[in-house]
């Protein structure tokens, strides 16, 4: 299998997202619904990270790309842009024993990279994430990508997986979950005198729960 390589800034998970309480309404929002086992790593707050290091003898980050770019519409409003304006994209693939497991998407301010997220390097996001207790993290939001979706297809034609691996997957699982949530963080203004003053942050973390990832065993 190749290496995967960055995806295309218009490729997007075309599926709609739902509230995790919405996981139980089966006949208004999904079609099927993830098993337990699904469930329970689709809302678990807990670190990912550590999650899946505790399910393999060597875990790996694979920074497929990090840049400054307009992200999605959406992705926008998660993190309280109201107009488009330029902010951090990485994209990484987390691997555990060789195996790709999860693909990884955050969109954070600029700044953030001058300050909190200064030497992420290749370590993994939520490692930090959870290191610091300034990281609020908001409720979760769900989604089931389909095998005949653009994005899916993006990823068998970079390899990330293979078309056996997802024939397989999709038979028993029918489907690609996946999850987000947005993170906030403040910083104090340190340039205010007389009034104190803080910003607050926002990380969208998207979460794409691979063939073959723990989260389906």
């Amino acid at each position: 299998m190749t290496q995967p390589v960055e995806l295309q800034g218009n490729m997007r998970f075309d599926g709609p997202w739902y509230t995790a309480e919405q996981l139980s309404h089966t006949t208004n929002k999904f079609s099927v619904l993830p098993s337990l086992h699904t469930q329970n790593w689709l809302l678990n707050i807990e670190s990912l990270t550590e999650r899946l290091t505790q399910c393999c003898s060597e875990f790996t980050v694979n920074v497929l790309s990090q840049k400054t770019t307009l992200p999605q519409p959406d992705e926008l409003n998660l993190i309280c842009h109201s107009v488009p304006t330029h902010v951090v994209v990485r994209e990484v693939v987390l691997r555990g024993d060789s195996a790709s497991w999860v693909f990884a998407r955050s969109v954070f301010p600029e700044d953030l990279t001058q300050d909190v997220l200064k030497d992420i390097g290749d370590q993994p996001l939520g490692k930090l994430l959870f290191n610091d207790s300034r990281f609020e993290r908001q409720s979760f939001m769900v989604a089931l990508i389909f095998a005949d979706d653009a994005f899916v297809s993006h990823l068998l034609a970079e390899g990330v997986i293979s078309k056996e691996q997802l024939a397989q997957h999709v038979e028993k699982h029918h489907g690609i979950w996946a999850r987000r949530s947005v993170f906030t963080y403040v910083t104090q203004d340190k340039t205010a005198i007389d009034v104190p003053s803080s910003k607050a942050h926002h990380i969208l973390v998207s979460e794409v729960f691979l063939p073959g990832a723990p989260a389906y065993a």
